[in-house]
């Protein structure tokens, strides 16, 4: 049986892209302890400081094969640094859109929120696909507000075409409505 202890990094590297098990045991843990403390330095957390040496070590075997390591100490300080700041940065971007958000928002009224966003780009689109005439008549009235009488005077028509338009663009509305509920159900 091959014992690792004595042996130097620059002979430790190649027998772990090789994908030597103990090799990387060993490299773990000859540098467990000073990787945890640079993390710490930086994350003055210990669980995070944990996790960051974790991942290094984690991406170290994953990508053993392709990785050139030419001083091992080095690397994986280097490496820890490196992922100390990403965590950093990932977790400052966490709170940023946590502010950003309601204080009280709960998962599903984010949820619900997202839902009536889709349901309005969604109908907002069916809208813009009516006939020219229903698509005016509709707008006059859902968004400039105005009645039957002010749209059938605006757009030169009687009022009753108006209200075969208003009513070809709601019932046209509700079918699509109706056809994209099941989603959010």
């Amino acid at each position: 049986m091959r014992t690792y202890t004595a042996l130097p990094d620059d002979e430790l590297v190649p027998l772990i892209q090789k994908g030597d098990e103990a090799a990387f045991t060993e490299a773990y843990r000859r540098y467990w302890d000073r990787l945890l403390a640079i993390a710490y330095y930086y994350t003055h957390d210990k669980a995070a400081a944990e996790d960051v040496v974790h991942e290094v070590f984690t991406g170290l075997w994953v990508r053993r094969s392709v990785v050139p390591i030419h001083h091992l100490s080095a690397y994986l300080a280097t490496a820890v640094k490196f992922a100390v700041f990403k965590s950093l940065a990932r977790d400052k971007r966490r709170r940023e859109i946590a502010e950003g958000l309601p204080q009280r928002a709960s998962i599903n009224d984010i949820e619900a929120q997202l839902d009536a966003r889709f349901m309005h780009d969604y109908l907002k689109g069916v809208v813009e696909r009516l006939p020219h005439t229903a698509r005016l008549v509709f707008t006059y009235s859902r968004t400039e507000a105005l009645s039957v009488k002010e749209i059938a005077t605006r757009m030169d028509l009687s009022p009753k075409a108006v209200e075969y338009h208003l009513t070809k663009a709601l019932r046209t509305l509700k079918e699509a409505a109706g056809k994209i509920k099941s989603f959010f159900v």
